[in-house]
C-alpha cells in the first residue's frame, strides 16, 4: 500500500466514526417516518416532505369540495 492510499482511508474511515459517533449521540436525526414517528413537522426543515400552504381561495374550493363529497 503506499503513503497516500494509507492517508485517504484513514480519512474516510474518520469521517464515517465521525458520523456513526453522531448518530449514536444523537446530534444527527434523519427524517424518515420511523425516526420522527411518522411526524415530520418535528424535524423542520430536514423532511422529505414539505408542508402544504393553502390560500384563502384554495381553502374555500377545499371546503366546497368536501362538503360537495358530505352530500354525496
Amino acid at each position: 500500500m503506499n503513503v497516500a492510499d494509507i492517508v485517504v482511508l484513514s480519512i474516510i474511515i474518520g469521517i464515517c466514526a465521525l458520523i456513526v459517533r453522531g448518530m449514536l449521540r444523537g446530534s444527527i436525526r434523519t427524517c424518515d417516518p420511523a425516526s420522527c414517528s411518522g411526524n415530520c413537522g418535528s424535524c423542520g426543515t430536514q423532511c422529505a416532505t414539505p408542508r402544504l400552504r393553502l390560500t384563502k381561495e384554495q381553502m374555500a374550493q377545499l371546503d366546497a369540495l368536501d362538503q360537495k363529497e358530505q352530500q354525496a
